[in-house]
């Protein structure tokens, strides 16, 4: 039998998990739920944090937006501060599971399981977002491309609570696309999340993330590199797409699955582009 807490504060529910041994968070339950009646994780009690009301915004500030981890994707989807301000965030609510799982699941729950194939991560991270995690010791502020980069050290810790996302505002534009067998209801079997900073055309920033390719999502950092400076038609061009299907080479080579993927990325990258840039019909 499993002993569940239902606290209605954060200060309440980060003094039970600092006190309880054997303590696993849950908020829409969608993962963690199936993942512990086939035995995947042995727990004596749940923290249900879904009560507590400060997890549960969406803000936008003079220079960021603060998404609370217990916001669900059925809600990001029917924000019009996301809408506006983080369209590959959007995009990624509209196609994240079913109805019902968007419903439920949660963009902290999404970013706590930390799976390679989560439709949240490329997005946030190509955003430059913030995670805030918090435990009955402190608060840790971390850029979320530093978080995964360094998964091994800086991942949630026992007693930490991931509150909340913090996405600085940029005259930026972004887009985000996933490639898997059923679309929506699918788990993407590769994703790309961009975001790109234009001036009269020419390319003053962006930033290319890749899921599903790999342990965890990953920032394509040689893009920045080729791509500052040009001409945005230069993103479509075979260098960048080159650069694309090396990194998938080079982060899963020896997987069956490799030459599918490094082929794929590029029709998925244009895709996330197309979203970002809003061209229809292509």
């Amino acid at each position: 039998m499993i002993d569940i807490f239902k606290p209605n504060t954060l200060d309440e529910a980060k003094k039970i998990l600092n006190s309880e041994k054997n303590i696993k968070v849950l908020a829409g339950g969608t993962d963690l739920v199936i993942d512990i009646r086939r035995n995947k994780y042995i727990a004596d009690s749940l923290l249900d944090i879904g009560n507590i009301e400060e997890l549960k915004n969406i803000e936008e500030k003079d220079d960021s937006i603060s998404i609370g981890a217990n916001v669900t994707f059925s809600e990001l989807k029917e924000s019009e501060i996301i809408k506006k301000r983080c369209n590959s965030l959007y995009e990624c609510s509209k196609t994240m599971g079913s109805p019902q799982i968007r419903n439920v699941a949660t963009i902290g729950g999404n970013v706590a399981n930390s799976a390679s194939a989560a439709d949240s991560i490329p997005c946030l991270m190509s955003l430059d977002s913030k995670i805030i995690l918090e435990s009955i010791d402190g608060i840790r502020d971390v850029s979320l491309r530093y978080y995964f980069k360094n998964y091994n050290i800086e991942h949630l810790k026992k007693k930490e609570i991931i509150t909340k996302f913090i996405i600085p505002k940029k005259n930026s534009v972004s887009g985000y696309y996933k490639l898997g067998k059923r679309n929506s209801l699918s788990i993407a079997r590769i994703s790309v999340a961009v975001r790109l900073t234009l001036k009269e055309d020419i390319v003053k920033d962006i930033s290319v993330v890749i899921g599903a390719a790999g342990k965890v999502p990953f920032e394509v950092t040689d893009v920045k590199r080729v791509i500052i400076n040009e001409k945005k038609e230069a993103l479509f061009e075979n260098e960048i797409l080159s650069i694309l299907e090396n990194s998938v080479y080079n982060s899963i080579k020896g997987r069956s699955t490799v030459e599918f993927k490094k082929e794929a990325v590029k029709g998925v990258y244009k895709q996330a582009l197309y979203n970002a840039l809003k061209i229809e019909g292509v």
